[in-house]
């Protein structure tokens, strides 16, 4: 079991915090390896979230390689790269039916991206994904269980997520602050990141307190805080229709560390009746990441429950071989060889190696496993994507083939009576008037053709119509066989005659 004191690392800045048993943090510490958990957290930027159903039919180790396959296939992630996936279930009232929400990153992406900072620290007991972060205020009490919304915008990333009685059920990105001043820079207006931290704090989205000049971006931070609430609107009634989210209580602001200013008023004209409550806890930390200290409390958490299922880390200790069952092995067998002096020390030794190489293989193999599953499943779809593909090639040939038919007759009839163009132009007209469709047409006699239709809108009333048409315009025999459904349509071989 990992130690309950933290050693906190911000992947970012290299800066470290810790946060010990009782609950006191302590910024610009040393990592303690022996003494401390060494632990940090992921950006939401670093993170893919992907939301879907499965079956209730899978093991616990059954349903990891089921979550895999399907993050690969929904989201079309490249088999040739190495990625960490973690997932959580989610409370559902559906029978046979599982809830998942995944989270995946790349892990190279991720140690190119914190190089420098994880070359320093050498390994990381825990990783944190960031909206899971919030349940650690409902563990320890700081807020009250409820049917929440936390709104966190810094400088680099952005997200708003979903609490429904301290369990987490979704999140999304917003725009954080230094895509904010991008945006105004594409309009011109060109501010720094402490300038639009001021305006949120001191004018925030109160009209009276701009002047004439600073309306454009009085219009840009009110549009932006629309959207976020407009966003959070849209999920609750999607939560609502999933999680039974009946209705939204509160909403937890943190922008900065700062309040921004007649937020509330903005929220009202949104949502109605919820309230607003700025996240103004661990205030004499100012200079520390606020989600990097909620994720200390939330490792701590579930060090003290012994849950390891949300840690994300694949940056971990190396184990002395002596702890390993390789090395447990190598112990036991040469306390025997010299007990008994009968196993040459050669082939202990090639033993130790060969089964270092099988466990090496045994992973190997277990990934091979997994790639080879996701193959087989875009194998299978391709397989039927070319099987639609060619039946539709063998019913546009059919088609052909019979439109040539139709040419040919037609092209033969005009060739031997000039009067039978007449015939093909009324009869053409007919046919687009009443939404019909040849199939045959065939000199059955003279002045006379049999034609095959179809009723391409499916009524059976266009058919005889049609028929009553030609008798009005003084067609001598307009007849027909059965008029039948077939396929969806009606149809039926008209003979006429002029």
């Amino acid at each position: 079991m990992l130690k309950t004191d933290i050693n906190f690392v911000n992947l970012q800045n290299d800066t470290v915090f810790s946060l010990d048993s009782k609950q006191k943090i302590t910024p610009d510490t040393k990592i303690n390896p022996k003494k401390a958990t060494i632990a940090s957290r992921l950006c939401f930027n670093d993170i893919v979230t992907h939301s879907f159903k499965l079956e209730k039919k899978y093991s616990p180790s059954e349903l990891a390689i089921a979550v895999e396959l399907k993050m690969y296939e929904d989201l079309g992630l490249d088999i040739q790269k190495e990625y960490k996936i973690s997932h959580i279930q989610k409370h559902t009232d559906i029978e046979n039916i599982l809830l998942i929400e995944a989270f995946a990153f790349d892990k190279k992406n991720v140690q190119q991206k914190y190089a420098q900072t994880l070359k320093n620290i050498k390994y990381l007991d825990f990783l944190v994904i960031p909206p899971l972060v919030f349940e650690t205020l409902y563990v320890n009490d700081k807020i009250e269980k409820g049917n929440d919304v936390f709104v966190y915008i810094a400088e680099n990333e952005a997200f708003l997520t979903f609490y429904k009685d301290g369990t987490y059920l979704s999140s999304k990105k917003i725009k954080s602050l230094n895509e904010m001043i991008k945006d105004l820079e594409s309009k011109n207006i060109r501010i720094t990141l402490d300038d639009l931290k001021e305006i949120l704090a001191k004018k925030g989205v109160d009209k009276e307190k701009y002047t004439l000049l600073e309306y454009e971006i009085y219009d840009y931070v009110s549009t932006t805080f629309e959207k976020i609430f407009s966003t959070i609107k849209n999920l609750a009634l999607h939560n609502r229709n999933i999680y039974n989210f009946t209705k939204l209580d509160n909403i937890y602001v943190k922008v900065a560390n700062a309040s921004v200013v007649n937020l509330y008023t903005l929220i009202q004209e949104h949502i109605e009746g919820v309230k607003l409550y700025p996240l103004n806890l661990f205030k004499e930390y100012e200079n520390l990441d606020f989600i990097d200290i909620l994720s200390a409390y939330f490792v701590q958490d579930k060090i003290k429950i012994d849950d390891n299922t949300l840690n994300a880390t694949f940056y971990k200790k190396k184990i002395p071989f002596l702890k390993t069952e390789v090395g447990k092995f190598s112990i036991v067998a040469s306390f025997s060889m010299l007990l008994i002096l009968s196993y040459p020390i050669y082939n202990q030794i090639k033993l130790t190696k060969l089964n270092q190489a099988n466990q090496k293989l045994q992973e190997r193999i277990l990934q091979l496993s997994q790639s080879t599953k996701i193959l087989q499943k875009k194998h299978k779809k391709i397989k039927r994507q070319i099987a639609s593909l060619k039946k539709q090639k063998n019913d546009i040939s059919k088609k052909f083939v019979k439109l040539q038919n139709i040419t040919d007759t037609l092209l033969s009839l005009k060739s031997q009576d000039a009067k039978y163009t007449n015939i093909l132009l009324t009869v053409n007209s007919l046919l687009q008037k009443y939404a019909l469709s040849v199939d045959k047409v065939i000199q059955s006699a003279e002045k006379s053709l049999d034609l095959e239709l179809y009723s391409t809108k499916n009524r059976r009333d266009t058919i005889a119509l049609f028929m009553k048409d030609l008798l009005a315009l003084g067609y001598t025999k307009v007849y027909s066989n059965e008029i039948k459904l077939d396929d969806d349509n009606y149809k039926s071989i008209i003979t006429i005659k002029r």
